[in-house]
């Protein structure tokens, strides 16, 4: 160990001896070899930093192919991650958000592989998965890694920073789940919410069991997609009651082409109504930047 090292190596060093996952002791060792000193009396420190970089690797590599004919969780548009230690209710959040219906037991670790449910709310669709608890052998790192956003699921506020220590490589966006509610009373769950507001988290206090604050967190996973609805019109006809979604920073031309490939050019005139137009009806170019909520109507040539 170089007496020499910046402290944050110390602290990455720490971390490594810590961590409990092939990926975490990995991610880690890499930490201290990026701060490790490099001069000439180091040379022979990192270069054992480096050979057990590499034997980590190949062990985790050799993993990788024992478990390569498990079925894998196939990614399908904005994806969240329910994430918590043993009777959190994860599942129970997982049946009130999705269509799943997943194993619900009073007893710990009833999640025994990830399971997958539908959200759907206000036309906007999102894959959500319920993992294993924190702690559970079963437990993979690696789909809250590639999340575009957790969801924690607490009882405390305490776990918040249990959880981050066990994901340090998670990137998504976080939403606080702070369950169970329904065991509180008045004042209690005054505290809750006054700590929520203070600590400026991204949360809400909930319940699956009487359903508390549920369509309020079903509105924030919707806030976070960041998916735009757009409603289509004919000229002459009611806009459509169903609509488009579309990715954030989409334009008319977009819309367009998703309608149908090729269709843009066919375009003679957009008149768009709602949040991105300064008034109703209003003419825009192919290049406008549509909103959540617009009406959009093409005119052909």
């Amino acid at each position: 160990m170089p007496i020499n090292a910046h402290p944050d190596f110390f602290v990455a060093e720490k971390k490594y001896l810590e961590a409990q996952t092939l990926e975490e002791k990995i991610f880690y060792l890499e930490e201290m070899m990026r701060l490790a000193p490099k001069h000439k009396s180091s040379e022979k420190f990192n270069a054992e930093l480096k050979t057990r970089l590499k034997k980590l690797k190949e062990r985790s590599e050799k993993a990788s192919k024992k478990s390569k004919g498990k079925r894998g969780i196939r990614k399908e548009g904005f994806q969240f991650v329910l994430i918590g230690f043993a009777n959190s209710g994860k599942s129970s959040l997982l049946a009130k958000l999705t269509n799943a219906r997943p194993v619900i037991a009073e007893h710990a670790f009833s999640t025994f592989q990830p399971e997958i449910g539908t959200f759907e709310f206000q036309g906007v669709k999102a894959q959500v998965i319920d993992q294993p608890s924190l702690g559970n052998e079963n437990f993979d790192p690696g789909l809250a890694n590639n999340a575009d956003c957790l969801i924690y699921v607490i009882e405390n506020f305490e776990d918040i920073e249990k959880i981050k220590s066990k994901i340090p490589r998670a990137r998504g966006k976080t939403i606080i789940a702070f369950n169970k509610s329904d065991l509180l009373d008045e004042t209690q769950k005054r505290k809750v919410e006054a700590t929520i507001k203070s600590k400026r988290l991204n949360g809400l206090l909930v319940s699956t069991i009487n359903g508390e604050n549920i369509q309020e967190l079903k509105s924030k996973l919707l806030h976070e997609t960041g998916l735009i609805r757009v409603y289509m019109k004919e000229p002459g006809k009611p806009a459509s009651p169903i609509p488009m979604v579309m990715p954030p920073e989409s334009t008319v031309k977009d819309v367009a082409e998703r309608i149908l490939k090729g269709f843009s050019s066919k375009v003679k005139e957009t008149r768009i109504t709602g949040p991105s137009s300064k008034f109703p009806n209003q003419k825009v170019g192919p290049t406008h930047i549509v909103k959540d909520l617009d009406v959009v109507e093409f005119h052909t040539r």
